[in-house]
């Protein structure tokens, strides 16, 4: 017991009986949870479910893919508001408007006029067998 009496309380020397007990967090609730930020928040929200009735039916898409959709149905049937908007969304984010697919190559002939009837035949196609110009 004289080891208690001669140990000084002080700065950074708590009393004994106020230290932590061996075994149980200083902290037990834990550190408090931040608030979430708002695209966070925006994040969450237009990524919930929502049952819409479209044409073949009720259909289940998330609140954004809902959002876009009117938008874009509200554009196409003329609604000035709603096509700016949309032009406004497709400048600033491009890759929205472009289509992932390529473009069909066509193959384009010309035929003289003087050959038209012959299209199916290869005379069409054959450079000896359209006459010239200067003819």
């Amino acid at each position: 017991m004289d080891d208690r009496r001669d140990y000084e309380v002080g700065y950074g020397r708590p009393p004994e009986a106020s230290r932590f007990q061996k075994g149980k967090s200083g902290n037990p609730r834990g550190r408090p949870k931040r608030d979430p930020s708002i695209a966070a928040v925006v994040r969450r929200i237009s990524n919930q479910k929502v049952k819409t009735n479209g044409q073949s039916g009720e259909q289940y898409m998330t609140k954004l893919e809902a959002m876009m959709t009117q938008l874009v149905n509200k554009a196409a049937s003329g609604d000035l508001k709603a096509v700016r908007v949309f032009m406004q969304m497709a400048a600033k984010f491009p890759e929205l408007v472009k289509d992932p697919l390529p473009l069909p190559r066509f193959n384009i002939r010309f035929v003289h006029p003087k050959q038209h009837n012959n299209l199916g035949t290869d005379a069409a196609t054959d450079d000896a067998a359209l006459p010239n110009d200067n003819e």
